[in-house]
Parts: C-alpha cells; sequence; structure tokens
C-alpha cells in the first residue's frame, strides 16, 4: 500500500509551482513520480496500453502548455488521477474504442503472476483466489474506490474529487464493499485483508 506523507504531499506542491513557473525539470520529476501509479490505475479502465500510453503523455504535454494557466490544487495527487480518469472516459466516448464504466461492469481482472504465487505458501494462495473472485464481483465503483483508497491511500475527499461524486456516496461505496469483504473473510484480521488487497492489486 501506498503511504504518502506530509513531506511528499509537499514535494508535490513544489513541483507544481515550478512547473507554473516554467520549469520543466519540475513536470518531469512529477510525471517520473506519478506514470507509473496513474498507468496502473488507468488499467481499471482498459487493456489497451498503447491508449493509456497516449492519455499520460496527453495529461502532461497539457500541464505543460497551459503551465501559467494552472490552478492552485490542495492534492496534486487527486488533481492527477481526476485528469486521467477523465482523459480516457473522454477518449472512450469519442472514438468508441473503450467502454465506458459503470456500476454493473465487469472490469478486466488483472493477470495473476504465477512466479508470486509459487513464492506464497498453499493457503495463502486459497485466501488469495477467494480475494480475487470476493473482488471481481464487486460493483466497478465499489472497486474503483477500494482501489483509489487502500492502494494508492486517498482521502474520502480525494476519492469524491477523481470520481466525480460526494463524499458520503464514496463512504457508502467503501463500507458496502468492506462489509461484502469481510463476509468472504471472518477469519481475517483487517490487517491482513489490506495485505491481500495490496496483492490484488500488485499481481
Amino acid at each position: 500500500m501506498v503511504t504518502l506523507d506530509n513531506s511528499f504531499s509537499d514535494t508535490d506542491h513544489e513541483h507544481w509551482d515550478g512547473i507554473r513557473s516554467g520549469d520543466k525539470s519540475a513536470l518531469e520529476a512529477l510525471a517520473t513520480r506519478y506514470y507509473r501509479p496513474l498507468f496502473h490505475y488507468s488499467t481499471k479502465f482498459t487493456a489497451n496500453h498503447a491508449h493509456i500510453e497516449d492519455c499520460l503523455q496527453d495529461l502532461f504535454l497539457t500541464i505543460w502548455e497551459k503551465q501559467q494557466a494552472l490552478p492552485s490544487v490542495r492534492s496534486v495527487k487527486a488533481y492527477l488521477f481526476t485528469a486521467i480518469r477523465h482523459n480516457i472516459l473522454h477518449r472512450t466516448q469519442r472514438d468508441s474504442l473503450f467502454r465506458p464504466l459503470n456500476d454493473t461492469d465487469d472490469a478486466e481482472a488483472p493477470d495473476i503472476s504465477p512466479e508470486r504465487l509459487l513464492l506464497r505458501h498453499e493457503d495463502d494462495m486459497v485466501q488469495q483466489q477467494q480475494l480475487k473472485k470476493s473482488l471481481d464481483q464487486l460493483p466497478q465503483r465499489q472497486r474503483e474506490a477500494i482501489y483509489l483508497r487502500y492502494f494508492e491511500d486517498l482521502s474520502y475527499e480525494e476519492i469524491a474529487h477523481v470520481m466525480g461524486l460526494n463524499r458520503q456516496v464514496v463512504a457508502n461505496y467503501l463500507q458496502h464493499a468492506l462489509q461484502t469483504l469481510r463476509k468472504h473473510y471472518q477469519k481475517i484480521v483487517f490487517t491482513g485483508l489490506l495485505v491481500l488487497l495490496t496483492w490484488y492489486w500488485l499481481s
């Protein structure tokens, strides 16, 4: 799980202010930091890696081109996740190459790494497979909220901003998702469940 501290957030804002001042190295630093997390998040919407890369390049190019018009933001990370989500869904609607998501969509399940599984105990493998099945059965937006909260460590307010929802809806999504998962994992303590969630998205 990724955990952000205040210094990490402060550095983001330093880079953001640098971009607004025309510092290209600040853009490169921000892109280096967030390219992989944004790419991984984008795979929740499409398996077309080429189009994800196009959207990411467009995102950072637009940030640079509009540097003087960039707004002051409370969370640079939330801004970037919101922007890439918008870019991909906009491309979906524009050229119909991707399928828009809704609560009843079945998202592409990440491939499970055989090497990773071979290193784990047989009982762990059973738990992981059960968790994967349970997560795959959650509504797409609940899965997305779980991912942003427990893997990307965004706050409820930031998730609401990224997904275009209000905070209470996000809280409801997370509550319902965790209740569903706990029904399947009553013998697993909550920290153990978070470890398995991390495995699910890293596999």
